[in-house]
């Protein structure tokens, strides 16, 4: 599969900005269509100024919803889930970036910031973060174009004091002035974090040919040239003319009944001030007549090009029930037979493809397609721009049909008809925003709803679909470019013409036909309480298998690691069954991109053992979907052609990757550095430069035609299962007895340094403290002693000495090998002078560990016992959960509760203990990954590493 799919580009939050205050949990986000199904939400009346309202939810939803409008006007959605594991809320304030003062560029993002800094009732610097930090929560916030979104999560019996703090937030905010000064440096940090990274530089000259009055022409990052000396009075200016609780939705999920939750939300959040703002709509056009269409080519860091086909549009807003323009990108990015996609790639001019559409705001909308092209295809970029049109004239050809439409409606139906959960603090910060464009009775199903087939609407959108209606961006590392875009030093150019087409001798393209991979049996099993068992033992194979349909749905996961001899041991390996797993699912792109569309999916990997496969989605036709793969994998006929173009692009991304961000790059040399099967960029790079499709050939024959499979079948699964499951691993692989070889986690001793070569003007840092052992106790005081650090490393280390905008301290678990990890970039100080301040932070915590009250301790131990044992919230959660125990030899499946229990049992004078060992470790018995930047200092504790290999192989 393409790593772009035809999807629905979020451009409501481009070139938003988030305050990492402390980082929110990775949610999976919703599909972008379905048709809903209608249900009540408990509605008993409460303190609300609005008749109630039914919210739709999913049949699958077992939670209560109240719609509340308060006396100020602030809307309100309490959700009531008693098998919640956290609480947590999401208020968003439907001003951002758009609103701010032209005078002052990042004032929203700037306010953001200031929020988390002190209030009247709570003035301590980190008062709000460190209660989080404590009561095993988490926090966060962003600056989009319309809206700003603060949201956090914390254990229920906590939330209410955590919501007074965070009502202060919009209620009486400090602004110190003292604060206000430092925090620009934040800003400015953040700023400067992004100058090299190829998004944000797309985003920066996407302003240089927008109508100069709409605000997304406008720098909107902040810096300390755009937040001048008198910033202090504009942010108190701008509180007030854009923080209005008319303006504002709160979203709160909590385990207490809705009765309860609105009888101390509603005096809580109603001293929030009604300044009665009203809606503050954008009126401009996102470009004028004059501006398209148009051209704009823009350099890149990173090697390669890409390019993207953007037109303006009706408002999608405006059609969310009907979704015309989701119908027509949905055949636009279609990978397979006769699709754009396929053409494209049979010539060799694409790596990915991607068509979507999404707002800017309340009027502006694009349907857009980008397309990551290789050398070929952008030197023949014309007639790529060609084979687009020939698509989008047979598109206008075929009227929209019904059937293709109640296709896609019934694949959203069925995913809205079995919707999971994700996430206490995923669940808030997604759903409050929607309140700004849907009804509140539609802020659930309004994602997934595809109702109305109106093929005179969706011909509306493909009429748009114009060369005079087009911003044709291209970007790549050597493209024309005769300007330079201020804030990021773009190199650009613009021409306001129509793009060069070059007709197709033979387009050879066509609709896609029906989808036959349409679930046909959807029955959910009676679910089995009991653990994975080991079902299936034969030579070579051992399969587990757990019928498990808690959650109601009838899906099911599917884990396959494939061993070769002697695992995945030298830097060839990695390299060439990387490469070889690229050619595989490069195959399988036009048979299995209809499985995808219908909630099915694989994915192909290399991990320590060989290859790892997994199935996941509707258990119905899952054997089906693995044949196909296994039968590519083994038999997939290795093109020179194909083999060359995956090779090139291989290698490049690999290169790419040293333009990373510095704390990126430190912190992944952890990887490589310590494991056993993972190795450096530019080792692989090596191994695989100058190899033939020959080469490949030979390696698969030596190194993986046996395999020795230990598998996991999980959720909606038949009896009958796991030995269909065997039958089919026997049918289409070699099986060996062989010993598998699990990666193993190299043993640090002494001190040692680790210089990156990163082209960056910022120094990174990432100081890693291992544990002396993998034992459940050493994983326990690691993963309580990064608790209990956190918040107080970013406050000291960020917030006082405004060091960075990245700073974080980690329970960094490599396998079952844990550690303490703190990172650090910075544009202000050298890593040697980063080192210094974490171990004097270090020395100085252990006192603030022995003097801190029991009580205090106790509750940084709760919370995290209680991120430990949190429930799974859906079935593809509790399949990784269970897989992962399996992959590490716990049969018992009990790994998180084994830390849990192992962290109870700890005492503050254990802590405290354990801290001074650490410090004591800090110049003699670590690893320190760093990059220079700008500074001449450099770090001198410790042996240098030379080799990686050499490393390696001495340990």
């Amino acid at each position: 599969m393409t790593q772009l799919k035809a999807f629905t580009i979020a451009l409501l939050g481009l070139g938003l900005v988030a305050c990492a205050a402390t980082a929110p949990e990775p949610v999976t986000p919703p599909p972008t269509v379905s048709e809903a199904a209608t249900a009540q939400a408990q509605a008993t009346p409460g303190p609300a100024t609005a008749p109630s309202v039914d919210i739709e939810k999913s049949p699958n939803d077992d939670r209560n919803y109240r719609y509340l409008t308060l006396d100020n006007g602030l809307q309100v959605l309490l959700v009531s889930d008693p098998a919640t594991d956290k609480a947590a809320a999401s208020l968003v304030v439907f001003r951002g970036s758009y609103d701010e003062p032209a005078a002052y560029p990042g004032l929203a993002h700037f306010l953001e910031h200031m929020l988390f800094i002190g209030t009247e009732k709570y003035p301590e610097v980190d008062a709000y973060q460190a209660f989080i930090s404590r009561h095993g929560g988490s926090s966060n916030a962003y600056t989009a174009g319309d809206h700003t979104n603060y949201f956090f999560d914390i254990q229920p019996e906590h939330f209410q004091p955590a919501m007074d703090r965070f009502a202060q937030f919009f209620i009486s905010p400090l602004f110190d002035a003292e604060y206000v000064d430092r925090e620009k440096n934040a800003v400015h940090s953040e700023y400067q974090l992004q100058l090299k990274a190829d998004n944000w530089r797309g985003s920066a000259v996407m302003r240089e040919v927008v109508n100069p009055d709409h605000p997304q022409a406008r720098f909107n990052i902040g810096s300390l040239e755009t937040l001048g000396d008198d910033v202090r009075e504009a942010l108190l200016e701008f509180f007030a003319d854009a923080y209005s609780a008319d303006q504002m939705v709160l979203v709160a999920l909590a385990p207490e009944p809705l009765d309860a939750m609105a009888r101390w939300i509603q005096p809580m959040f109603g001293q929030i001030e009604n300044r009665n703002l009203g809606p503050a709509p954008i009126t401009e056009p996102l470009f004028l007549d004059t501006q398209l269409p148009a051209v704009l080519s823009y350099q890149t860091i990173m090697d390669g090009y890409r390019v993207t086909y953007s037109f303006p549009v009706p408002s999608i807003v405006e059609h969310y029930q009907q979704k015309p323009a989701e119908y027509v990108s949905n055949l636009l990015g279609h990978e397979g037979e006769g699709s754009l996609y396929q053409r494209l790639q049979q010539e060799g001019w694409i790596e990915s493809l991607g068509a979507g559409a999404g707002s800017y705001d309340n009027r502006n909308s694009l349907l857009s397609v980008s397309i990551e092209l290789t050398a070929a295809g952008y030197e023949n970029l014309d007639r790529v721009t060609g084979l687009l049109f020939e698509y989008i004239e047979l598109l206008r050809r075929n009227p929209p049909e019904a059937w293709r439409y109640r296709e896609q409606a019934l694949i959203a139906e069925l995913g809205f008809r079995f919707q999971e959960q994700s996430s206490a603090t995923g669940f808030v910060y997604q759903v409050a925003p929607r309140f700004q464009h849907y009804p509140p009775a539609h802020v659930l199903a309004a994602p997934y709803l595809m109702t109305d087939f109106d093929a005179e609407l969706i011909e509306t959108y493909l009429a748009a679909l114009t060369e005079e209606n087009l911003l044709l961006q291209v970007a790549g590392p050597d493209v024309p470019a005769e300007r330079r875009e201020r804030w990021f030093d773009v190199p650009y150019q613009v021409r306001h013409e129509r793009p060069e087409r070059s007709a197709p001798t033979v387009a050879g393209l066509a609709l896609p036909a029906p989808n036959p991979y349409l679930p046909d049996n959807l029955e959910v099993l009676p679910d089995d309480p009991a653990l994975p068992k080991l079902t299936v033992v034969r030579p070579g194979l051992s399969l587990w298998a757990d019928r498990d349909t808690a959650f109601n749905t009838p899906r099911a996961n599917l884990y396959l690691s494939l061993g070769i001899p002697d695992g995945i041991s030298s830097p060839e390996d990695q390299a060439m069954a990387t490469l070889y797993q690229r050619l595989v699912e490069d195959s399988l792109s036009e048979v299995i991109y209809p499985a995808y569309l219908a909630g099915l999916s694989y994915r192909l990997d290399v991990d320590g053992y060989g290859f790892g496969v997994e199935i996941s989605g509707y258990s119905d036709k899952q054997l089906t979907l693995l044949d196909t793969v296994l039968e590519a994998l083994t038999d997939t006929q290795i093109d020179p052609v194909r083999f060359a173009i995956l090779r090139d692009e291989l290698v490049r991304g690999w290169a790419n990757y040293r333009e990373e961000r510095p704390y990126t790059q430190a912190y992944g040399a952890l990887g490589y550095l310590l494991l056993s099967n993972r190795w450096p960029p530019e080792m692989l790079i090596s191994a695989l430069q100058g190899r033939t499709a020959e080469d490949l050939h030979a390696w698969r024959e030596q190194r993986a035609s046996r395999f020795h499979v230990l598998g996991l079948h999980h959720g909606n699964v038949p009896a009958e299962s796991p030995w269909a499951l065997a039958g089919a691993l026997q049918e289409r692989l070699e099986l060996g007895a062989f010993r598998r070889e699990e990666p193993k986690v190299v043993d640090l001793s002494g001190a040692r340094r680790y210089a990156l070569n990163v082209d960056h003007q910022d120094a990174a840092m990432v100081l890693y403290l291992q544990d002396p052992d993998s034992s459940i106790t050493s994983r326990a005081k690691s993963a309580l002693a990064a608790s209990m650090l956190r918040q107080a490393y970013f406050s000291s280390l960020r917030t006082e000495q405004q060091l960075g905008y990245v700073v974080s301290v980690n329970n960094q678990v490599l396998r079952d090998r844990s550690g303490l990890a703190f990172v650090v970039q910075s544009p202000v100080a050298s890593a040697a002078q980063l080192e210094r301040a974490t171990q004097e932070f270090l020395n100085q915590h252990i006192d603030t560990v022995t003097a801190m009250p029991e009580e205090a301790f106790a509750s940084y131990q709760q919370g995290l016992i209680g991120r430990l044992v949190e429930r799974d919230k859906n079935i593809r959660q509790r399949g990784q959960r269970l897989w992962s125990n399996l992959d590490l030899g716990v049969t018992t499946f009990d790994m998180r509760e084994q830390i849990a229990r192992a962290v109870g049992d700890l005492t503050k004078a254990d802590m405290v203990a354990h801290l001074t060992r650490e410090a004591a470790r800090f110049n003699n018995d670590r690893l320190l990954v760093y990059s220079n930047g700008q500074f001449e200092e450099a770090p001198i504790g410790g042996a240098e590493l030379g080799s990686v290999q050499d490393f390696k192989a001495a340990r």
